[in-house]
Order: structure tokens, then C-alpha cells, then sequence
């Protein structure tokens, strides 16, 4: 069996390789440059899409339900204190069960986990306390509230509001 293999590897290597013959290339071919000439000058003008096609390359400004633009600058800690500060706490009913105390915060009252959103009368829709920022109530003690701050595209911080300024006595 090896032998027949040797002989036919031996004559296959005895047949010399013929190559296919190169077509001739053509120099200059005519009607290579008309084709060309069908592209016309159109390339360089930019593409317009229509605004019903998603372009990743436009800025997409993010708008609220109400169409109102979403102000994510202005979303810092110390702008959530003072907005907290604006509306003023009025009252904190505190229970034997922490998960059922209370803050008035304005004319609202506030469970724990509920997400700070005061009624807004000329939108006629609840607002949020930050424009572009959602804030939860996390926690209601005695001296100081525990918020938790999410503003868009992050994860939720923690933030604690004393009540210094809510018990004078």
C-alpha cells in the first residue's frame, strides 16, 4: 500500500505545475474615467438626516415629560440642602416604628421612600425638588433626614439634612 502511494506521490511531483496564463493588463482603460464622472461633485456636500433618524453624532439635549431641559449643573449637593431649606420642614411626626415616621417638608408630608416631588400649579404635574436630580427620602430621625441624591446617569449617594435649623427651642 505504501508502495502505490509513493508512485503516485512521485508522478504527481514529476507533472510540472502549469500556471494559467496572465491576461494582459490594459494600460489605459477609456471608459474608466467616465465612470468617475457619473459621481459628480455630490460627495462633498454633507448628508442631512431627517430628525426622525437617531444621529449619535448630534447632542441630544435630555427634556423632561413636560418639555421643560434638564439642568444637571445646577444638581449639586449643596443646591438639594437649599432647595430642602426653600420649602422649609414644618413638622416631623416620629413613631416607635421608624419605618412609619414622617416629615412635613412645605405643605406635603413625606414617608420613607418616598421621592421628594412638591405639585407644581402652572405645570399642573408633580416637579421634582432638583431639576434633574431624583431625590428619595431614605430615613427620618430626630435631628436629621437621610436623602438619597440620583442624578442622572449616576448612582445614588447619600445625603444627610440636619434639622438644627427645623428644632428651635
Amino acid at each position: 500500500m505504501k508502495a502505490i502511494l509513493g508512485l503516485l506521490l512521485a508522478a504527481a511531483a514529476a507533472v510540472p505545475a502549469r500556471a494559467a496564463p496572465a491576461a494582459p493588463v490594459a494600460e489605459h482603460d477609456p471608459d474608466a474615467a467616465s465612470r468617475f464622472d457619473l459621481i459628480g461633485e455630490d460627495y462633498k456636500k454633507p448628508a442631512v438626516l431627517p430628525e426622525s433618524i437617531f444621529n449619535p453624532f448630534k447632542v441630544q439635549a435630555a427634556e423632561l415629560p413636560g418639555g421643560g431641559k434638564r439642568d444637571t449643573v445646577g444638581a449639586t449637593n449643596e443646591s438639594i440642602l437649599a432647595a430642602v431649606e426653600h420649602h422649609r420642614v414644618s413638622g416631623v411626626l416620629l413613631a416607635v416604628d421608624t419605618a412609619s415616621n414622617r416629615v412635613i417638608i412645605g405643605d406635603q408630608v413625606f414617608g420613607v421612600g418616598d421621592a421628594l416631588e412638591f405639585f407644581d400649579p402652572d405645570k399642573g404635574e408633580a416637579v421634582p425638588l432638583v431639576m434633574g436630580a431624583n431625590v428619595v427620602l431614605r430615613g427620618i430621625k430626630r435631628d436629621s433626614l437621610a436623602l438619597d441624591v440620583g442624578l442622572e446617569g449616576e448612582t445614588p449617594h447619600r445625603i444627610d439634612f440636619p434639622l438644627r435649623s427645623f428644632w428651635r427651642p
